[in-house]
Order: structure tokens, then C-alpha cells, then sequence
């Protein structure tokens, strides 16, 4: 199946109206139509999948290449480009299925071209993952709820980008660092957190090469809880009971 995929930008959505139902839009823009200004051309591709119900399981379950936007959602819009079962248009993603919609690629922001970056994304609570991100500040910020900061406490070229008021906005404890020569808890990092290639030599953050990414991946695979004994914090790699987490 050939598709393309329309996410609406949050930027453009004056009358908020990302991950609402179809039936719901002239409720909060007073006109049943959709707006096609609003949204952004995230996907264009050939995937492995027979309906409409399998593009977005794929799209909720799995890292897709080139995919520049958030998993598919109520509001997206699935164009189907090419299909031997599914007749080609655009389909509304609902809460339950999708509706067959009019709708104007011509209207869109493209942003299936912008550069993305592989990195290590490590939430609190989850376990650690390989993700692909928009090489750019406003998705940084997004990633990790706020201003990032910038720490490089290994010896490879690698920095964790992390909120830079984690600690004082008070987020969840989320992972330890440790001073490599000799193992000792050196910083605790509070909130959601990424990791990326930092090359001395380069002006921004790099896809980490493969090495890397497994090394780091292994590294913060499992989230922490942290607890004071013999005045003393330590922090204990736990496995999430819950699928949703692990994923």
C-alpha cells in the first residue's frame, strides 16, 4: 500500500482541534469540513499493510523510517495513494475507523523532507528506546517538556538533553548518572530526557552511530527507583509490570 499521512500542526490549530472526532468539528470551528491549512504532510511511503486498521497499528507499534510526525491519531488523515484493495482518497482516522474525506494535499506544509536524527529516548518510568526526531529546537523542547539543557558527562561524544528546570519544577526522578572511572552516583536527571551524537566538531546533534546507540541503549534500558539507605541514594533498575510502558 502507497500512502501519504496529514497530522495537524498544533501551531496553525487556532480552534484546537488535534485528536478530535470528525463528527465533532463544526462543534469547535464551526464548519463540518476539514481544514487543510492546518496540517502537515508527515509520511509518504510504500508500507507492508492490507487496511486502513493495519496502517495504524503500524504506525502506533513501530519506529517507521522517514515518519516525521506523532504515532496516528484521531484527526490524521491516511491518503491512500495506491492499493489493490482500498480505494485511493483521504481517510479521517475517528475514534473508530475512518471516514472517506475531501481534502487538499495542495493546502499542506510538506515536511516529509525535514532532516531527522536518530536518538536514545529514556522516560521516566519506561524503558528506553531507540526513536527518530526532527533535528531541530522545537521538537527537542517538545521531547523533554521544556527548555533543554545540554550535559556531557562521558567520555564518547554523546550528551543527554534533558529539561533544564527538572529538578525545579520537581519531575520524577528518572535515571542516574555515573562517573565512569569510578562508578559513583554523580547526578540524578529529573524528567524525560533524550540522548544524542554530540561530535566536538560539529555545530549540532548527530544520529548516533550504531555502537553508541546499543552501548547507551543497554546503559538506561530500565527505569530506577531511587531510595536513601545509610544516608546514602541508590537507585534500583526495575522492569515495568505494565506492556504499555515496556513498549
Amino acid at each position: 500500500m502507497e500512502i501519504n499521512i496529514y497530522q495537524v500542526n498544533s501551531d496553525r490549530d487556532k480552534n484546537r482541534v488535534l485528536f478530535i472526532d470528525l463528527q465533532y468539528l463544526e462543534k469547535y470551528q464551526g464548519d463540518p469540513d476539514v481544514d487543510c491549512e492546518i496540517y502537515d504532510k508527515v509520511f509518504s511511503g510504500k508500507v507492508e499493510c492490507k487496511t486502513l486498521e493495519d496502517v495504524y497499528v503500524l504506525f502506533n507499534t513501530k519506529l517507521v523510517e522517514n515518519h516525521h510526525g506523532h504515532s496516528l491519531s484521531v484527526s490524521d488523515i491516511v491518503e491512500v495513494v495506491d492499493d489493490s484493495d482500498v480505494d485511493e482518497g483521504f481517510y479521517f482516522c475517528n475514534n473508530f475507523g475512518f471516514t472517506r474525506v475531501d481534502f487538499s494535499p495542495e493546502l499542506t506544509t510538506d515536511r516529509t523532507h525535514d532532516e531527522q536524527i536518530k536518538v536514545i529516548l529514556v522516560q521516566e518510568g519506561k524503558l528506553a528506546k531507540s526513536v527518530s526526531i526532527e533535528n531541530k529546537l522545537e521538537a527537542m523542547q517538545e521531547l523533554v517538556g521544556g527548555q533543554i539543557e545540554e550535559y556531557m558527562p562521558f567520555e564518547d561524544e554523546v550528551a543527554i538533553i534533558c529539561n533544564e528546570e527538572g529538578k525545579i519544577r520537581s519531575l520524577p526522578l528518572n535515571r542516574a548518572i555515573y562517573a565512569e572511572a569510578t562508578n559513583e552516583m554523580v547526578e540524578i536527571i529529573a524528567g524525560d530526557f533524550f540522548i544524542a551524537y554530540a561530535p566536538i566538531d560539529s555545530e549540532k546533534f548527530e544520529s548516533l552511530p550504531k555502537e553508541l546507540e546499543e552501548k547507551y541503549l543497554k546503559r538506561f534500558k530500565k527505569p530506577e527507583r531511587f531510595i536513601k539507605l545509610n544516608n546514602e541514594i541508590k537507585a534500583i533498575p526495575y522492569t515495568p509490570k505494565s506492556k504499555d510502558l515496556e513498549r
